[in-house]
């Protein structure tokens, strides 16, 4: 008798066991979050290299309670997270986040760094109570928007066109507008005229002009500065705006400036291709100035860095666009390595042979390794351009290096540097 009335127990204890182990824990029973991003809106507008809050909220939506919840926010787009303590893209919330709508907030602060759209993502994540693992992705409800970053004011130099040339003792007249491209008012609007090398504001003339508010999609009148030329040679002009709306000064990114390059004088000009990254280069003509900041201006924004290598003192000199001072000069008797942020085609203003009472061109090389300029326009073989010196090795880089071999037809290229080896010290005289 207690032989069957213990089998019944265990059958019916198995039938439990059973029952407890096939019932499935409802879906509705584990944590589940959701992001939503409160500010700013889907669609606002901000202005170029403006300063913003991204706000989101994250919900536990779920019947089970959230642990060691966190937020992260993804930006494709001109926009980043702002260098500032506390500001990193992944953000911890909460210890614990209480099941039924249980809401946590979190905030980011972006800068926007240019122009177009912006993606902003916020996306939850947590420790599920129930199970002990992350919140599996399906329960993770991430949100998104857009934002447009948009320009402000946008310059137009109306006078003299881009190339224009004038006599070295001429003055001339630059007239430029602008326009206030953005959805609001743009207040306190000016113009500022900068230049470099050969031109100067004529006596009496102020560099800022006043153009007061000006209303959304407006252009204005246009404003005029008399300059004069200085010298010959090639310069760069150019009309910048600035202003505020409502009460905050417009971001650099915000502003469109105009710039165009005048001629002044009779001289040669020379154009050099360089490409993103090392270049080995060599000037064609002899500068009207071998001032770095005068050969490279019209470059200057996309130069990393310069390099030569001084054969007679045994080192190495060097510039970097508002580093230290080093490299002071540019010379077309020497090569330079020039590291460039992208491709540019970089023009030389100068002549093939000095004039008045100057001797024409000489350039000493030292035994070993020399960086060697090329100084012509056109084709050159190496025999005849280092005729009188003893080079035994002729190197030149042009998307990867090749050797001359044979300088009796193995030809030199204008703009291209060279490294040579000599055996003896010497003098090139280019033809």
């Amino acid at each position: 008798m207690m032989k069957k009335i213990f089998s019944i127990l265990l059958i019916l204890a198995l039938v439990l066991s059973f029952a407890v182990v096939a019932t499935p824990v409802s879906a509705d029973q584990y944590a589940k979050l959701a992001a939503n991003i409160t500010d700013p809106a889907h669609g606002d507008d901000f202005m170029g290299g403006d300063e913003f809050t991204v706000t989101a909220n994250v919900t536990n939506n779920g019947n089970a309670k959230a642990q060691d919840v966190t937020a992260t926010i993804e930006i494709s787009g001109n926009a980043t997270l702002k260098a500032v303590a506390g500001n990193a893209a992944t953000k911890d919330l909460a210890a614990e986040l209480p099941a039924t709508n249980a809401t946590v907030e979190v905030s980011w602060i972006l800068v926007c760094d240019g122009g177009g759209d912006v993606d902003i993502k916020v996306t939850p994540s947590g420790i599920d109570f129930i199970t002990g693992g992350l919140i599996d992705v399906g329960r993770l409800d991430p949100d998104t928007i857009t934002i447009n970053q948009k320009p402000v004011l946008e310059v137009t130099i109306l006078a003299p066109s881009e190339g224009a040339t004038f006599n070295v003792t001429s003055g001339f007249t630059v007239t430029a507008n602008v326009t206030n491209v953005y959805s609001q008012t743009a207040t306190a609007v000016e113009l500022t005229l900068s230049y470099d090398r050969y031109v100067a504001l004529k006596p009496g003339e102020v560099a800022t002009r006043v153009v007061g508010d000006l209303a959304a999609n407006t252009t204005s009148g246009t404003r005029s500065w008399q300059l004069e030329c200085t010298g010959d040679g090639f310069s760069r002009i150019t009309v910048k705006p600035s202003g505020k709306v409502g009460g905050k000064t417009i971001p650099d990114a915000a502003l469109t400036s105009h710039t165009i390059t005048v001629k002044q004088g009779d001289f040669d000009v020379a154009n050099i291709t360089l490409v993103e990254g090392w270049n080995l280069i060599s000037l064609p003509l002899i500068p009207l100035s071998s001032d770095i900041d005068a050969v490279l201006a019209g470059i200057m924004d996309d130069v990393n860095a310069v390099w030569y290598w001084d054969a007679t003192a045994d080192h190495w000199d060097s510039f970097r666009p508002g580093g230290p001072p080093g490299l002071t000069k540019i010379t077309d008797d020497k090569a330079y390595w020039i590291n460039m942020e992208a491709a540019r085609n970089l023009t030389i203003a100068g002549s093939q042979m000095p004039e008045g009472n100057q001797l024409p061109p000489a350039y000493d090389v030292v035994v070993g390794w020399n960086m060697v300029g090329f100084k012509s326009t056109t084709n050159v073989t190496a025999g005849v351009y280092l005729a009188g010196t003893d080079p035994v090795r002729i190197y030149g880089y042009e998307d990867g290096w090749f050797l001359i071999s044979d300088p009796a037809t193995d030809e030199m290229k204008p703009g291209l540097g060279y490294w040579v080896a000599f055996l003896e010290p010497g003098t090139i005289y280019p033809p």
